[in-house]
């Protein structure tokens, strides 16, 4: 049964996990010129033609998938990206990982360390019950070795 979510769970390169991030961001919040996806057709049937909605994570995700393709990565990949990405959420509703977010100076901004995103692109995924969820114990490990090498290189 989990074999059908194989490759939306395949690590991707951290790099590039941090710009599609960054881009998912920007459109979600209108920081930088997208597309209204209403605009768009997905798909036509019987007559009746379907678009997405106008929402954060329609123009985010349409955003990086855009981006993604562009550069030539393979769907498979888009699709493990766009996993990572959607469920990203989860990661800053963690209390173990706290320590690597804090409060923007916007009120409800959050602050979120490039170290917890880049671990992200790497972090064991599993499904459970047909769920897509982040190993958050691997993300903090992650987060933590990337935290000490940036520190170690004077970079925080």
């Amino acid at each position: 049964m989990a074999s059908e979510f194989a490759t939306f769970t395949d690590p991707v390169d951290p790099e590039l996990f941090l710009w599609c991030s960054n881009v998912y961001s920007a459109a979600a919040h209108l920081t930088t010129p997208v597309e209204n996806p209403e605009n768009r057709p997905v798909m036509e049937i019987e007559g009746s033609v379907y678009s997405f909605s106008d929402l954060p994570i329609n123009r985010g995700m349409l955003a990086v998938m855009k981006e993604l393709r562009d550069r030539g990565v393979s769907e498979s990949e888009r699709m493990s990206f766009g996993a990572r990405i959607m469920h990203f959420g989860e990661v800053l509703q963690s209390k173990k990982l706290r320590k690597f977010m804090k409060e923007g100076d916007e009120p409800g901004a959050l602050m979120v360390s490039e170290a917890l995103i880049r671990a992200c692109a790497t972090a064991r995924m599993s499904v459970i019950r047909n769920r897509i969820r982040f190993d958050i114990s691997d993300v903090a490990r992650i987060a933590e070795r990337l935290t000490k090498e940036e520190e170690g290189r004077g970079a925080i």
